[in-house]
């Protein structure tokens, strides 16, 4: 039979181009030149021509033997799976129950290519989306709107602004930057949180509102940049003044109101 009388057939009978039906053959249902032949009833070889001038590859028997182990779908479910940033070859191998070594394999025999270069894309996505305090970005767009709308209770004007690396809050002229700590630290009857600020310049920010999460009652500390550290700084929501200087600062939101340093009581 020639190419020509298996185009006429083909439409007649399933009204697509050859083209379209090998397509559809090879790459939506995975099946091998020896099994598509008895349905045009030609030889294997003449499949393997057929596909060769349409340009068509070979089915991925691979992925068959994977599905038929894995289960249907189990093909899609990895490549979701691999493409998600937060999710590891680890991940995605306990996921299978099998090996991360393995996941590697199946990565490579699925998509044709080293999983290297998918990690390394998979890195510096993560870096475009994460800021420097390492909280995703919509998350920290959602803690700075909880913050702002206790600003507004307290009869402050917050404004979310990008500084062009971040997003920051701006109020009476004031640039305020937010930190947050949800893990204490038990040190004797106390608990502290841990506010890191090595990777901003406290130049940068007139003041930090430092957010300290605990399962009772969050506990904000407003606290001028002059008076931060250069690095890491303990905050504890149970200090008194005595017992601390940053104790002061706790709840300290009037020190947004005045636009005057030397007007503060602090």
């Amino acid at each position: 039979m020639t190419r020509s009388q298996l185009e006429a057939n083909v439409k007649e009978q399933l009204g697509m181009t050859l083209f379209e039906y090998m397509r559809q053959k090879v790459e939506a249902e995975a099946l091998y030149d020896y099994e598509i032949a008895p349905f045009l009833n030609v030889g294997t070889s003449t499949i393997r021509r057929l596909r060769t001038a349409f340009g068509i590859k070979g089915a991925n028997g691979f992925l068959r033997r994977f599905e038929c182990n894995y289960g249907n779908g189990a093909g899609e479910k990895f490549e979701k799976m691999i493409e998600d940033l937060t999710n590891s070859l680890a991940d995605v191998g306990r996921h299978f129950g099998f090996s991360r070594e393995y996941a590697r394999q199946v990565y490579q025999k699925i998509y044709g290519r080293s999983y290297t270069e998918a990690l390394k894309r998979k890195r510096l996505a993560k870096k475009i989306t994460k800021p420097p305090n390492g909280r995703s970005e919509s998350q920290r767009m959602a803690d700075l709107l909880k913050v702002s709308e206790k600003m507004k209770s307290m009869r402050l004007n917050p404004n979310i602004e990008n500084n062009g690396h971040s997003y920051m809050i701006l109020n009476n002229g004031y640039k305020l930057d937010l930190r947050i700590s949800s893990t204490p630290i038990q040190i004797g009857k106390k608990q502290y949180f841990r506010i890191n600020v090595s990777k901003c310049a406290n130049s940068d920010f007139d003041f930090f509102i430092c957010l300290c999460r605990n399962k009772k009652e969050d506990t904000y500390f407003i606290i001028p940049s002059n008076e931060m550290p250069g690095s890491n700084v303990l905050l504890s929501p149970q200090s008194t003044p005595g017992q601390s200087k940053y104790a002061r600062f706790i709840e300290a939101w009037p020190l947004l109101i005045h636009k005057n340093l030397k007007d503060m009581c602090l």
